[in-house]
């Protein structure tokens, strides 16, 4: 079987034959028969879950904050924006009275190019600006959680009169599903929560936390966000074929847990057992090793112990440039992470905890990446084997796993959820 990747921009990501004999399967999210986006939209807004209509929710706002999500998500911001612009008209929200904030946690800033595709129409219509997670003159201190981290986020939220989150629910490696608070927190967070939530999140595997929506980090953030303040959201599924298989509107809470049961109806894979070599790609987390990781975090609950994960992504950005020390440390055993951080040697926790997470990860399997923006020393320094192409990553799986091995293919790495045993199958159910 031929096995293309979803990188249209990018032509040095070659497809990889995988022998018929060998596969035992292909997973990708579901396809959603007759798709209508527009339609999609209208019945979330028109039916909020646990709130009033946003029309009705934002009257006397005055100012209202729409907090959207970067290039590196694909929510289809550009077709949920508009509906957003007309209830708030109909809500009696001037134009003047709207802006956007870009909530990107620790990611770069966006460039114009994608600012323009994130806002379509919208794009040069509303102020818009960054956050920036560093910048301590765009913070603003909102108090603390029951279990004492400071509540930091951008100060643009506290001079709105309405704060609306915009973005996808799709299991998540740290906050069991994208979606609902996490577009406030870490979306337009400080430094505190951010380091809080990941670092925890890497004391777990990927099973314990990634499709689950009530885990400890996903409760103190929805505590963090009633806080600060996050009055609403509009959330959308999306399956994979890029459409939209749901959206869900109002309350953060109530409505992105009913959002978290549509997005396992389409991102669960039921697979019969793990698989001796697992091939993956990140789409659409194919931007740096920072955000492909994501496809190792996958994949971790579809391979047996001692198998091999085989990681196709483009990385044109690199491996990590916004956190520069997870070159800088680099692979090193999950204990000696944790020891580091114990002693106070590691400043910046969020790089750490990548390192951590995937660490957990080489613990348990080869990992093998065939990534043009990754170079080979870069690879090897992260603890993983490179490979030019995934062809050649296939055939140095199939060597090292044996000729009884067997290959299974995952799609949209990240937002796959691999069930693979009655233990990760209970753990998910309902």
């Amino acid at each position: 079987m031929k096995v293309s990747f979803p990188y249209p921009l990018y032509e040095n990501v070659p497809p990889v034959d995988v022998p018929d004999e060998r596969l035992l399967g292909v997973w990708g999210p579901v396809i959603v028969p007759d798709p209508d986006d527009a339609s999609a939209l209208r019945r979330g807004i028109d039916h909020p879950i646990g709130a009033a209509r946003l029309r009705d929710a934002v009257r006397g706002a005055g100012k209202v904050l729409v907090l959207i999500d970067d290039g590196t998500r694909f929510t289809p911001t550009a077709k949920i924006l508009p509906h957003i612009i007309e209830e708030l008209r109909a809500g009696g929200i001037a134009d003047k009275g709207i802006r956007f904030l870009t909530a990107q946690g620790t990611h770069r800033k966006m460039e114009e190019e994608e600012l323009k595709k994130k806002l379509g129409p919208l794009y040069g219509k509303y102020p818009v600006f960054q956050h920036d997670w560093k910048n301590q003159a765009d913070l603003h201190h909102f108090g603390k959680t029951h279990d004492g981290t400071p509540v930091t986020a951008n100060k643009r939220i506290a001079e709105a009169g309405f704060v609306v989150g915009v973005g996808s629910i799709v299991p998540h490696r740290v906050k069991g599903f994208g979606g609902g608070a996490k577009i406030m927190f870490p979306g337009a967070a400080g430094p505190e929560m951010q380091y809080r939530n990941q670092w925890e999140a890497s004391m777990q595997m990927s099973e314990t936390v990634m499709g689950v929506p009530d885990n400890s980090m996903r409760l103190r953030m929805e505590e963090a966000a009633e806080i600060a303040g996050l009055d609403y959201i509009v959330n959308v599924v999306m399956d994979g074929g890029g459409n939209i298989a749901g959206c869900f509107c109002g309350d953060f809470r109530e409505a992105f847990r009913e959002g978290c049961k549509r997005s396992r109806e389409i991102c669960a894979a039921r697979m019969p057992h793990r698989a001796e070599i697992v091939l993956i790609d990140s789409y659409s987390a194919d931007r740096d090793f920072w955000q492909s990781a994501k496809g190792l975090y996958s994949a971790t609950m579809a391979v047996k112990d001692g198998g091999t994960i085989i990681l196709v992504s483009p990385n044109p950005e690199g491996v990590a440039s916004n956190h520069k020390n997870v070159l800088e440390i680099g692979y090193r055993p999950h204990g000696e992470l944790v020891g580091m951080v114990q002693r106070g040697e590691v400043e910046d926790l969020v790089g750490v905890a990548i390192l951590a997470d995937v660490a957990q990860i080489i613990d348990k399997a080869q990992c093998i990446i065939a990534s043009p923006g990754v170079k080979k020393e870069e690879a090897e320094k992260l603890g993983m084997v490179w490979a030019r192409d995934g062809q050649q990553a296939l055939k140095m799986a199939l060597e090292k796993q044996g000729p009884q091995a067997r290959v299974a293919v995952l799609r949209h790495g990240g937002h796959i959820l691999p069930l693979a045993d009655e233990r990760a199958a209970a753990l998910h159910a309902g």
